[in-house]
């Protein structure tokens, strides 16, 4: 697959924040994490187990190992580059692998956590510092495995919710997105993401996600992993942070020209 997206997947980006490209990952790369995971869930061996990590997923870590890492390179680098600028990426370091577990039966409660990642929340997996938010450009979610209908674990997006938080932060400050997004925001309706292994989920870093029941026989498995743009990664501040989320194309020179 090219690693330059369309005019209509930019479009689809730009709209509703995420976008979904197929087979953008081999299955010799997917089949080697998947190896591993499962390695790991028949051992009991998580030596990267993450202290924030939710406890009812079993394997819900931040990973190093090649077999994680590689999932990353290639293809799904280039379409990283191509979209925040050649050169302009922060280079990788870990992954976070997550599963979701079938649910016991159909009544099993499902608790919400609508939240955009590293911005006020407490378990979403980022954590903030002293209570400032913590941010990324881009997201990538390589699907390790099929999840061809919704309630399989999917991870559930709200499309648009990018430019209704930057326009939140224009009026209202950073401060007004403290708390429940659900309570501050008008949300729009949300979607389960479909898709095959080696698929990759493209989502950018302001669309609010949670994820889904899953009322299927299968462990759901995708392994994120966040890009930073090098000005993110050397800039910190609030005031930069503002700023990039009040323009969420600040940091992607390809998304230019995109209506």
């Amino acid at each position: 697959m090219a690693t330059a997206l369309s005019p209509a997947r930019k479009a689809r980006l730009k709209r509703d924040g995420f976008v979904v490209l197929p087979g953008l990952v081999s299955p010799e790369a997917t089949g080697r994490a998947v190896r591993e995971i499962n390695n790991r869930l028949g051992t009991g061996k998580h030596p990267d187990k993450d202290h924030d990590a939710d406890p009812v997923d079993y394997l819900s870590e931040y990973v190093s190992t090649p077999a994680v890492l590689d999932l990353a390179r290639g293809a799904v680098r280039a379409v990283a580059e191509s979209l925040l600028g050649a050169g302009k990426v922060e280079p990788l370091s870990q992954g976070q692998v997550v599963l979701r577990f079938p649910a016991e039966n159909d009544e099993v409660v499902y608790k919400k956590l609508i939240h955009v990642d590293g911005l006020y929340a407490s378990k979403d997996g980022l954590g903030t510092k002293a209570g400032k938010p913590l941010r990324y450009s881009l997201c990538a979610g390589v699907f390790l495995s099929d999840v061809p209908k919704p309630d399989m674990g999917n991870l559930t997006v709200y499309p648009g919710t990018h430019r209704l938080i930057a326009e939140t932060v224009r009026k209202k400050g950073l401060a007004a997105l403290k708390g429940d997004l659900e309570e501050r925001l008008d949300l729009p309706a949300p979607v389960q993401v479909t898709g095959k292994t080696g698929d990759v989920v493209l989502f950018h870093f302001q669309l609010a996600h949670d994820k889904a029941r899953n009322f299927s026989p299968f462990i759901r498995r995708v392994a994120y992993f966040r890009f930073w743009h090098i000005d993110a990664w050397l800039d910190k501040s609030e005031a930069y942070l503002k700023r990039a989320m009040i323009d969420p194309w600040l940091e992607w020179p390809g998304m230019r020209g995109v209506r």
